[in-house]
């Protein structure tokens, strides 16, 4: 491996070594490109699907509650001639599912002698580096947590395990337990699947079953997934070809689809799903909340002289919850087989 913390000398324009070689190194500036290119993050889909339509959030205990039906508040007979009908009874149906936002923070230390030195013959602030970051930062760990569980850690984001959930592995959501509460379960399909035309399209209808012909409206994949079902489509292409035209330079042949639909379904990508697991989802009922005094917003620095440290620190913070009002519309596939890679 090659380092950049001195001059590479012996190649291209730059001589190996002596006297003048010294000497450049001694009189001559490094020449810098004044840019940051960033090497470890991935696109977050789904989350920024989620940002774009967040639901505000307030302040209060339990900041998301939404009322549930789960039992029919009347009652429904038939009659005769006469038409009598049976006495009205009194019909308890409702039940309360709350949420608590989950709060994400990035501390941004700001050191006081790096202030100094940066002040006038910086190539890349550092501190606008590590503001720049911050976000980026959050948005990596947030949409990582999106398609994780809450269950061993209360202080996380409840994720797309938490939300569809049968009652095996997160018997409560919401504060609802799904054992007594059967409305509330969602459907893990564990059997083993291979992402086909036919399999999924089976899963698709499967999950509007269940919702009560409700159809699901996207679904979400990991790449390698993905790229199985798509593979799937393209082994049914044709191409075809006029005998008396020919191809031109500007015509070349397409194979594939960056977008895939199924039954009138996007099927989706996103790099932080884990291979193996896919999730079908009526975004009607799934919303990201997201705090109206807290969307990640920034402190300020504040000094840290009372710590005797000549520095400041930040704080950038996101408050959230990701919220479904009926799991019933959704699927888990949880054993996906056949990932293309």
């Amino acid at each position: 491996m090659t380092t950049v913390n001195s001059p590479i000398f012996g190649t291209g324009v730059v001589p190996s070594s002596g006297a003048v070689t010294q000497e450049l190194n001694n009189v001559t500036r490094r020449a810098f490109v004044p840019k940051m290119v960033v090497q470890i993050y991935q696109a977050a889909p789904f989350l920024s699907l989620a940002m774009r339509n967040a639901q505000r959030a307030r302040g209060g205990l339990s900041q998301v509650t939404v009322p549930l039906q789960g039992n029919p508040f009347v009652q429904f007979g038939w009659t005769g001639y006469t038409g009598a009908f049976p006495t009205p009874a009194v019909t308890a149906g409702t039940n309360v599912a709350s949420w608590n936002l989950s709060v994400g923070t990035v501390p941004i230390p700001l050191y006081g002698m790096e202030s100094l030195i940066q002040a006038t013959e910086a190539v890349i602030p550092l501190v606008k580096a590590r503001m720049n970051d911050a976000k980026t930062v959050a948005i990596q760990s947030i949409a990582s947590a999106l398609f994780g569980t809450a269950g061993a850690n209360p202080l996380q984001i409840n994720g797309l395990l938490d939300v569809y959930d049968d009652g095996t592995n997160v018997s409560t959501y919401g504060g609802v337990s799904r054992s007594t509460n059967t409305y509330w379960k969602s459907t893990i399909y564990s059997t083993a699947i291979t992402p086909t035309r036919q399999n999924m399209t089976a899963r698709i209808m499967q999950t509007t079953s269940v919702a009560g012909g409700e159809a699901p409206d996207f679904v979400l994949m990991s790449l390698s997934d993905w790229t199985t079902l798509m593979q799937d489509f393209m082994s049914a292409e044709q191409f075809n070809t006029n005998p008396t035209s020919r191809y031109g330079n500007d015509e070349a042949v397409n194979a594939g689809f960056r977008a895939i639909m199924l039954g009138n379904t996007p099927i989706l990508a996103d790099p932080f799903c884990p291979k193996g697991t896919a999730f079908i989802i009526n975004s009607k009922y799934l919303a990201l909340y997201l705090s109206e005094d807290a969307n990640f917003a920034f402190s300020g620095f504040y000094s840290m002289i009372p710590n005797m440290q000549m520095a400041s620190v930040g704080v950038l913070i996101a408050a959230m919850a990701l919220v479904c009002t009926k799991p019933s519309t959704g699927t888990q596939l949880s054993n996906v087989t056949g990932g293309a890679f």
